[in-house]
């Protein structure tokens, strides 16, 4: 079943063309990993999967819906339920314990608090900072903030969970144990990972990578 589908995807900064004609599958369950110098288009190609830009040219599909046929606001809320992103520094919210950050895409989705957080403390403890649920960002370590951010992406349930650099921030060691819980909580999920990066351990964890440069897939290789 494919779970993502990009076709012939476009898009340009004013006069700096970042993807010419990228198609991409990604069928559920699978890991891939984009790779390929800075500048190459990678973050462009996974904020037009996110639904976060629009192509110029070329489809979005998610489980088989057209994301232009979507008004932003529909989008957004895509991305509260079915679409899971990680960012490289985890983009919390400061002042907001733990426990509201994993469980904020529920409570934006309308549902009731005591459930949002028993999803929420179910995502903590299985990324292994469950103790850490009442403390604030700014308390954790930069893995710790990580794996919440992780949680926070799966917490809804996602079919498809795209994740920028997501060790890019940490060190060696961190960024072993950050990868093994994104890849074994994605693969606990069933759901599609698509991972920006430039760390070939993150890629030697995918089923395949995809190699891009200067905008367009200079290879493609199953792992």
């Amino acid at each position: 079943m494919i779970a993502l589908e990009l076709t012939d995807i476009e898009y340009s900064y004013r006069r700096n063309t970042a993807l010419r004609g990228v198609s991409l599958q990604v069928e559920a369950g699978e890991i891939v990993a984009i790779t390929g110098a800075s500048g190459c288009g990678k973050s462009t190609l996974l904020h037009c999967a996110a639904g976060i830009l629009t192509p110029d040219k070329g489809s979005v599909r998610l489980d088989g819906q057209d994301l232009a046929e979507l008004s932003a606001d529909a989008r957004a809320a895509l991305r509260r339920t079915k679409i899971g992103v990680v960012l490289q520094f985890g983009q919390l919210v400061p002042d907001l314990p733990l426990i509201d950050n994993v469980a904020l895409p529920l409570l934006l989705a309308g549902h009731q608090r005591s459930e949002a957080h028993e999803h929420a403390r179910e995502w903590l403890t299985q990324v292994g900072i469950q103790d850490e649920a009442d403390a604030v960002p700014s308390e954790l370590s930069g893995g710790q903030t990580q794996r919440a951010a992780i949680a926070r992406a799966l917490v809804s349930g996602p079919s498809v969970v795209l994740a920028d650099e997501p060790t890019g921030s940490l060190d060696s060691r961190a960024g072993k144990e950050l990868l093994d819980v994104l890849v074994s909580t994605a693969r606990y999920r069933g759901a599609a990972l698509v991972m920006v990066t430039h760390d070939n351990l993150v890629a030697a964890a995918a089923n395949r990578e995809i190699r891009l440069r200067d905008g367009v897939i200079q290879h493609e290789v199953a792992l």
